[in-house]
């Protein structure tokens, strides 16, 4: 069967396997389901009778499964349900009175940051601001606990239909995102030893010698709960926190779209290698959903500017240019003063020669 009757089939199946179950009626609908990320997918919605909300599944994956030879009908069949049975009952409880209120949801504001070409198509139906080849939009954080992160992407239509304008939206998420979800930047010794489940005194053990941050000049920052965590780059104040934190200008690697790391500029790294690292590790670690960019930022603490490491490597080498220049200038200027100083000196050296002469 293809793919629309795979479809069909299981809408038609999993709601009577529903029905003997629970005893109730579900509605069950085919949809196109569109994530940031390019990660959407074809599905189906499934909501008990009367429901406003309901639980969306991709199908897709599925018939990939079925089409690869991993599992047969039957047995996908058995797993939808399972999951759809376990989804419906352990969906975090949603006050829907409230998801209309914006006096009451953007209290719940937290922000995202994504890569903007990959997403160009959906972003054009999303509220967002643009940091270099990023875009930063907004969610309402539903639920965020050890059982789950749930959260509704802040669309075009959904802010007309609470009456807010964009720059309320981003005002709003400006002020309560830091305090709703924090971000935090650690050293890189915490997280190997949170990775390893030791202590940061107990690295010695596995490395051979004693291992401090101050030994790794490398951080990772994201938000506390690491869901997402890259939106802390558009938090007000962030870089100079961080500029703060490493002692000064810095690169940001965009590790993915929950963390970033921040590797301090001494002068003596090159973007370009950093670059290398970053796509390399994109291309073999990190999933496609979970990527942010291929490219390395800097951040220049005295001037407080954010961008493109190449954009900071040309700024760099203008200036420098420009002060070379001036240095010229100012060398060909003393040089011509000090000629002109010197010029009457031996005119009068002349005329008293001269007089001593008549003498």
């Amino acid at each position: 069967m293809d793919f629309e009757e795979f479809r069909e089939q299981l809408k038609e199946d999993l709601k009577e396997r529903l029905f003997q179950r629970t005893g109730e009626d579900f509605e069950i609908a085919s949809n196109h389901v569109a994530k940031l990320q390019n990660e959407g997918y074809e599905g189906i919605t499934v909501r008990r009778e009367g429901d406003s909300v309901g639980l969306n599944l991709d199908v897709s994956s599925f018939y990939k499964e079925m089409e690869n030879g991993n599992r047969d009908y039957d047995q996908i069949l058995n797993s939808v349900e399972q999951i759809a049975v376990r989804g419906l009952n352990e969906a975090p409880a949603i006050d829907y009175d409230s998801l209309s209120n914006y006096d009451i949801m953007k209290e719940h504001l937290s922000l995202q940051v994504v890569a903007t070409e990959r997403n160009a198509e959906l972003l054009e139906k999303i509220p967002h601001k643009e940091i270099e080849d990023m875009s930063v939009v907004c969610r309402f954080i539903i639920s965020n606990s050890n059982d789950g992160f749930s959260s509704i992407l802040v669309t075009d239509d959904l802010l007309k239909s609470m009456g807010v304008t964009k720059e309320q939206l981003f005002n709003d998420a400006n002020t309560y995102a830091p305090d709703l979800r924090p971000s935090e930047i650690r050293g890189m010794a915490d997280v190997l030893a949170e990775m390893m489940g030791v202590d940061v005194s107990e690295l010695e053990n596995h490395f051979g010698a004693p291992v401090q941050n101050a030994d790794i000049p490398m951080y990772v920052a994201s938000t506390q709960d690491k869901t997402n965590g890259a939106g802390i780059i558009a938090y007000p104040g962030f870089m100079d926190m961080a500029a703060e934190k490493v002692g000064g200008d810095f690169f940001l690697l965009p590790s993915s779209v929950h963390e970033v790391i921040i590797i301090p500029d001494r002068g003596n790294a090159d973007y370009r290698e950093l670059e290398s690292m970053v796509r390399e590790v994109n291309a073999t670690q990190v999933e496609p959903k979970d990527q942010l960019s291929d490219h390395v930022y800097h951040y220049d603490a005295k001037e407080k500017v954010f961008e493109l490491a190449d954009k900071f490597d040309a700024r760099k080498k203008e200036k420098s240019a420009e002060k070379a220049e001036k240095d010229s200038v100012l060398k060909d200027l003393s040089a011509e003063k000090k000629e002109v100083a010197d010029t009457p000196k031996i005119k009068a050296d002349k005329a008293v020669k001269r007089e001593e002469a008549s003498l």
